[in-house]
């Protein structure tokens, strides 16, 4: 048996839940947050007021993992400072000039752990056994399941200025700001790598039917996939950002009033300043589907290169300068008791800037070497020694992309809504939203295989890059020859699109006699065709970033993550009608018990969120890389794949005879989040006491009761079909919490 292997188990604990199962209890959250602020107001002249401000805090926490000893840290340091000056310019002008300063310092991750082998201390690989925890070392950063160390520094620097005029039924504004973005972001590598071992090298038959065991083929030192990055993991973003608008509010007459705007946005692409970033340009290599047709796998060379040099663009893209947004809107009093409202825009967004970080921890700098084997085909020997040497040229590179023509991600927004007041102190108000995305962010891996058996590379449609002409390397890097193979390739395309639409009722009494009430549902949907970008993934998350068939998006298209069906939150908040001014026991002892006291509650239901069945696994054999789940199984016809909800409290949801693993070398017909998690319901309510204790000084007590009903209400579902804890439900929100407070004002 392999000695690393061996050595990551002895550091797991044994079960204390049953003969399989164990549970963390000696964990403890160790969390400190410190904040302060200040503020300072000066008057330089009538009409002309400065104020500054600073607020800043310090917050650590030690997270418990459910393996003892793998604690993750999660450290944050928010600072933000802001300047102002407002100045009236007359009777019916002002203008207003801020400037500001943001800093978030984020440090997150598993500090690198020590083991035993041989009787020597020393680090291990990360391992990632199908069906068991976590084991050996700390690893990359992964952000899903107790990757290493990740240091990141945000910073803002931001003017604008905005002139607010009035001309007799005109209310003009304009303004314009800037923006100066830092992104700095540093992943502590893992030389000695990350490796995925699953059940296919121990199976009895030369497929994977699933009679192997994944631990079997850990302790053989037999890997499916390694991973390791050599060099460092840093991006230095930079991005400037500038927006300027016009808008108009326009009262036509008294039951009419417009607004109309428009707005400018230019954000070049953000850069690395160390210059380290790199993508890939496929205008002169064929598509994946037109190889796939003519049948020349494992042939072209897409180029890559560094971003800035031999005549591309520092920020891997050219800038989208049509980013041009009107805005529409009216308020029309129909009557007295009636109004209309409605509006139309387009929004845009900047890149986000993380993903970039992908283009920076690759070529020229890092060398991230992957070595993927199917299920089928073990590795060239046992053990983990699997990559070569760090050389760009001779071994197989993963590497990262985004579109040179990308455009800013767009959403187009509408709505219309009818407001109507019922007697005196009742509206009720029925409205429509609608959204449409365009452009949005999503992970596309272009060097996927079609499904099938046997080794993978030799499918791929690309067999590697080829580098840019004049391409300049640091000088720690070995170049062999102009061109490096490469596996799979994760391409941060624009292409994705969404659909969103609500209608609302809300029902709202104003406060009177103590009592406010507001009740509000919504009927929605949401929809898309890329999995949710940047998401927690892994098996707690609703699904994961790649698709299954990157060559086919269209199938992607389904219910978004975040599409809850129905929403219904009702809130109210009482004085109870005892004490001095009220309609009874306004004096007397039971006036002083009773009186003062205001009484507030939130009740919400929900339906639950969509999400995605997969299977743990590259059985499709098509060299997937990000987490390794992206395939879905096939469904059961006639089978429900619900249980009754009787089985919840015995923590089962899902019917796991209700889908089967598709065949070798083949992907499911399982849509993506067809399946709908559990529903939520809550009742949070406080209650508050207010005692004059002379002059000014009060004293406010607050009870204050969160899930009151003490419901279950459950967030994880086990959707990972080859995992054991399959449709089982894994987590729930909080239980009934109760807190108690005071507040003394004098």
């Amino acid at each position: 048996m392999d000695p690393l292997a061996l050595a990551a188990m002895e550091a797991l604990p044994l079960p204390n839940l049953g003969e399989r199962n164990y549970v963390n209890t000696e964990g403890i959250l160790r969390q400190d947050i410190y904040n302060g602020s200040l503020r300072v107001d000066v008057n330089l002249a009538p009409g002309s007021q400065l104020f500054a401000r600073y607020s800043g805090a310090d917050e650590n926490a030690e997270v418990p993992e459910p393996v003892p000893g793998r604690d993750n840290i999660q450290d944050a340091q928010p600072h933000n400072a802001v300047l102002g000056w407002t100045r009236v310019l007359g009777a019916r002008a002002v203008n207003e000039l801020r400037v500001g300063f943001s800093q978030l310092g984020l440090r997150s991750g598993l500090p690198e752990l020590s083991f035993s082998v041989a009787g020597q201390s020393q680090p291990l690989p990360r391992f990632i056994v199908q069906g068991y925890p976590t084991m050996g070392g700390a690893g990359a950063f992964t952000g899903t399941t107790g990757g290493g160390i990740v240091n990141v520094t945000n910073r803002t620097y931001q003017v604008y200025d905005n002139l607010s005029l009035q001309r007799g039924r005109h209310q003009f504004k304009a303004g314009a700001e800037f923006l100066w973005i830092e992104y700095n972001r540093e992943e502590l590598p893992s030389a000695l790598g990350t490796f995925t071992l699953s059940a296919g090298y121990t199976s009895r038959t030369a497929s994977n039917d699933g009679t192997g065991n994944s631990l079997a083929t850990f302790l053989l030192g037999l890997p499916q996939q390694g991973n390791r990055a050599v060099g460092p993991s840093r991006i230095a973003g930079r991005q400037s950002y500038f927006s300027a608008y016009a808008q108009d509010d326009w009262q036509v007459n008294d039951r009419l009033t417009l607004n109309l705007g428009v707005r400018y946005e230019l954000a070049p692409p953000m850069y690395d300043a160390d210059g380290s970033m790199a993508s890939i340009d496929y205008r002169k290599v064929p598509t994946p589907q037109q190889i796939f047709a003519e049948g020349r796998l494992n042939f072209y060379r897409p180029t890559v290169f560094v971003c800035g040099q031999a005549g591309y663009p520092k920020g891997c893209a050219y800038t989208d300068k049509n980013n041009v947004a009107p805005r529409v809107g009216f308020v029309w009093s129909v009557s007295p008791r009636t109004v209309v409202r409605g509006g139309a825009g387009i929004y845009y967004a900047a890149t986000d800037a993380n993903p970039l970080f992908r283009l920076a921890a690759g070529i020229p700098a890092n060398v991230a070497q992957t070595v993927s084997y199917n299920n089928f085909v073990p590795a060239r020997g046992p053990g983990w020694e699997i990559f070569g040497p760090a050389v760009i040229g001779p071994v197989q590179v993963q590497q990262a992309g985004i579109d040179l023509f990308q455009q800013n991600s767009e959403s187009r927004q509408w709505s219309l809504g009818v407001q109507r007041e019922l007697g005196r102190n009742w509206v009720l108000e029925a409205s429509y939203l609608g959204t449409r995305g365009r452009y949005l962010e999503q992970n596309v891996q272009p060097n996927n295989a079609q499904p099938g058996s046997g080794a993978v590379d030799p499918r791929r449609p690309y067999a590697g890059l080829v580098f840019a002409p004049g391409t300049a390397f640091p000088s720690y890097v070995s170049v062999a020859g102009d061109s490096v193979p490469v596996g799979f390739i994760n391409y941060l395309t624009k292409t994705a699109e969404s659909e969103y639409d609500a209608l609302t009722l809300r029902l709202e009494k104003r406060l009177t006699r103590g009592f406010t009430f507001l009740s509000a549902y919504t009927l929605s949907e949401a929809r898309s065709n890329a999995p949710q970008f940047r998401n927690a993934g892994g098996v707690t998350g609703a699904e994961n970033s790649p698709p299954q068939d990157s060559h086919d998006l269209a199938a992607e298209w389904g219910p978004a993550y975040y599409d809850a069906r129905h929403r219904w939150v009702s809130s109210a908040t009482a004085e109870l009608p005892f004490g001095p001014g009220r309609r009874y026991l306004q004096t007397g002892i039971w006036s002083r018990l009773l009186g003062d006291f205001q009484i507030a509650g939130i009740y919400s239901m929900q339906s639950g969120f969509p999400f995605t069945v997969n299977l743990r696994g590259d059985t499709a054999g098509v060299g997937a890389g990000t987490g390794g789940i992206f395939v879905r199984p096939n469904p059961v016809p006639g089978v429900d794949p619900y249980l009754p909800k009787s089985e919840w409290a015995n923590g089962r949801y899902l019917n796991p005879a209700a889908f089967s693993a598709p065949a070798a070398g083949q992907f499911g017909t399982v849509g993506r989040n067809s399946i709908v998690g559990p529903g939520f319901v809550n009742l949070d309510l406080s209650v508050v006491r207010s005692v004059r204790l002379g002059g000014r000084v009060r004293l406010d007590l607050r009870a204050e009761a969160f899930n009151l009903i003490n419901r279950r209400n459950y967030i994880i579902v086990g959707r990972i079909l080859n995992d054991p804890t399959f449709g089982q439900l894994l987590s729930q929100s909080d239980p009934r919490q109760w807190q108690f407070g005071g507040r003394l004002t004098f």
